[in-house]
C-alpha cells in the first residue's frame, strides 16, 4: 500500500492515529529530545528545561509567530528579573514584594493575551533569573541566563515535536488565576524555599507559579494535583532504580523517559476527568528523573529536587485553598 500523510507522519493508506496516541508522542519526542539536547550541552538544572517542554508540549503553538512569542516570553521574563536585580541590590524587603506583583499580574496579562504557554515560559524565565540572584547574588546573572539557554531548547523541541505530531490549535489555554493567588504562591514559595531549600529555590518557585496557573476553580484540583504528584514521585523512583539497574545508559534512559512521560500524557487525554493528575505526575517525573548529564549520581539530588517541587506545590494550593475559602 502506497504510504500518504497521514496526521503526525507518514502512515500507510488508511491509517489513522488517535489523539490520545498523537499526544503521547508529542510529549514523548519533546521531552526527551530537551533531556538530550541540555544534557549534551551541561545546563545548569536540565530538568527545568525538560519541566518547560512537558508543561508546554500539549499546548499548541497560537498562529504563525507563536514560536518567536515563546521565545520571547522566556527571555523577556529573564531580562525582567535581571532589571529588579540590578534595580533593587541588596534590598530584599523591596524587591520581594516587587517580584510578587510582576508574578501576580504580568503571567495573567500574559496568558490572557497570547496563551498558558507564554505565561509559563515567562514565569520560568524571572524566577530562574530572580530566585538563582536572590540566593546566590554573585552567580545569578550566569545561572539566570544559562536557564533562559535551556527555554529556548524546550521551545525549539516543542515545536518540532507539534511538526511531526500535528496537534489541534484550539488547544491554546487562555485562562489563568487571579493576580493576588500568582503572587502570593510565588513569594511564598521563594520565602519557604530560601529556608529550607536554598539551592532549589528557583525549582520550588517555578513548582508553585506553574500550580497556581493551572489550579482549576474549587478546591478538586489540589486534590488532584497531591495525588499526581505522589503518583510522579512513586515512578520516578521505580525508572531511576531501573536505569540504574541497566548500567546509566543513555540511550535506556532517554527511551525511558519519553515512554514513561508520553504514558502520562496518553492518559492526560484519554481521561479528560484525571488529566490535571496525570499532568502532574507528568511534571513531578520530568523535575525528578532527569539525570542528565550526570547518570552516575545518587538518588539524593532527585530526591531534593522533588521535596522542592512539592513544596512549591504545597504553597500554591494553600493559597488556592485559602482564596477559595475567602469566596465561600
Amino acid at each position: 500500500t502506497p504510504p500518504v500523510a497521514a496526521a503526525g507522519g507518514i502512515y500507510p493508506a488508511g491509517f489513522k492515529m488517535t489523539e490520545p496516541a498523537r499526544a503521547a508522542l508529542r510529549s514523548a519526542l519533546a521531552t526527551a529530545g530537551t533531556a538530550f539536547a541540555v544534557g549534551a550541552c551541561h545546563v545548569p538544572q536540565p530538568f527545568l528545561a525538560v519541566l518547560a517542554a512537558q508543561l508546554t508540549a500539549g499546548i499548541a503553538f497560537s498562529g504563525s509567530g507563536g514560536f518567536a512569542r515563546r521565545l520571547a516570553a522566556s527571555w523577556a521574563g529573564t531580562l525582567l528579573g535581571l532589571g529588579l536585580l540590578t534595580a533593587l541590590p541588596d534590598q530584599t524587603f523591596v524587591s520581594l514584594p516587587a517580584f510578587g506583583i510582576l508574578c501576580g499580574f504580568l503571567p495573567r496579562a500574559i496568558a490572557n493575551r497570547f496563551g498558558l504557554a507564554e505565561a509559563i515560559l515567562f514565569c520560568m524565565g524571572l524566577c530562574g533569573m530572580f530566585a538563582a540572584g536572590i540566593v546566590y547574588p554573585e552567580a545569578g546573572l550566569i545561572i539566570g541566563t544559562a536557564h533562559a539557554i535551556s527555554l529556548g531548547f524546550a521551545v525549539a523541541l516543542t515545536f518540532l515535536a507539534q511538526q511531526v505530531f500535528s496537534i489541534d490549535p484550539a488547544s491554546a489555554i487562555r485562562e489563568a488565576a487571579s493576580g493576588w493567588e500568582l503572587g502570593a504562591s510565588a513569594v511564598g514559595a521563594l520565602v519557604a524555599a530560601c529556608a529550607i531549600f536554598p539551592d532549589l529555590a528557583v525549582v520550588a518557585t517555578i513548582a508553585a507559579l506553574a500550580t497556581a496557573l493551572t489550579l482549576t476553580s474549587g478546591t478538586g484540583g489540589i486534590t488532584a494535583k497531591l495525588a499526581g504528584g505522589l503518583l510522579g514521585t512513586l515512578a520516578s523512583y521505580v525508572f531511576l532504580i531501573i536505569v540504574s539497574g541497566a548500567g546509566n545508559d543513555v540511550a535506556v534512559f532517554l527511551l525511558g523517559l519519553a515512554a514513561v512521560i508520553g504514558g502520562f500524557e496518553w492518559g492526560a487525554v484519554k481521561r479528560p476527568a484525571l488529566s490535571v493528575l496525570f499532568r502532574q505526575a507528568g511534571a513531578l517525573f520530568a523535575v525528578a528523573a532527569t539525570i542528565l548529564p550526570r547518570p552516575e549520581a545518587s538518588v539524593a539530588a532527585p530526591t531534593e529536587r522533588l521535596l522542592a517541587v512539592l513544596l512549591g506545590i504545597a504553597v500554591a494550593a494553600a493559597v488556592h485553598f485559602a482564596v477559595c475559602w475567602k469566596r465561600e
